[in-house]
């Protein structure tokens, strides 16, 4: 019984680390993505692009995700209930947000999908408005097959959407106004943050296969 309360003991503390780094990543993935649009001397629609899209997906979708998972720190405490309805705002507000921000890039720009970037970028966008219309047929039903597709469209979003972000990491544009140094750190970041994040998706959604 000892045994067995160390093993559980040493679990739930090698969990909590891997939450810690991934918050502690996601937010240097994000202020490395706003930095590079803080100091752009470019377009104001790519700085409005990097800043929403990295807010949307980085800060709030991918927060939206961490909510569900026991060990996250700040919604441990938390009723399931709470939890929903802040999964479901931060979710909104982070596709809205995203959605928003690859519109206005897209629309600026004239060779926009003759790119990875910003091929994986359309993707990315039409998976997050197929998430946000999963999430909200959610809202009306218990089924579970419903929630578990929901659950798989977001986790499809944010991997599209992160390795689109390391695309743009590997842009000329970020190694010019940093070093190339900076950019691989980003991307490696960015690799982690999406596993972290991926990780606590895919424990929420076994703890929901295995209560049905």
């Amino acid at each position: 019984m000892r045994q067995q309360n160390e093993e559980r003991s040493s679990f739930i503390m090698c969990m909590n680390v891997i939450n810690s780094i991934t918050h502690w990543v996601l937010g240097a993935v994000a202020m490395a993505a706003i930095t590079l649009a803080a100091i752009f001397p470019g377009s104001s629609h790519f700085i409005q692009h990097v800043y929403l899209c990295t807010i949307g997906y980085v800060v709030l979708m991918a927060q939206a995700i961490l909510t569900f998972n026991p060990n996250n720190g700040w919604s441990r405490s938390m009723r399931y209930q709470d939890k929903r309805v802040i999964h479901r705002v931060m979710q909104i507000a982070g596709s809205l947000l995203a959605i928003t921000g690859s519109i206005i890039r897209m629309v600026n720009l004239t060779n926009n999908f003759q790119s990875p970037h910003g091929i994986l970028g359309l993707i990315a966008m039409l998976l997050t408005a197929i998430s946000l219309v999963g999430g909200i047929i959610g809202l009306y039903t218990k089924t579970t097959a419903i929630k578990l597709l929901h659950a798989c469209a977001g986790s499809l979003t944010l991997i599209s959407a992160f390795i689109c972000l390391c695309l743009g990491f590997d842009k000329s544009v970020f190694r010019g106004l940093f070093n190339d140094t900076v950019a691989d750190l980003a991307i490696t970041l960015t690799v982690i943050g999406l596993i972290g994040t991926l990780w606590s998706a895919a424990n929420s959604n076994l703890n929901r296969v295995l209560k049905r």
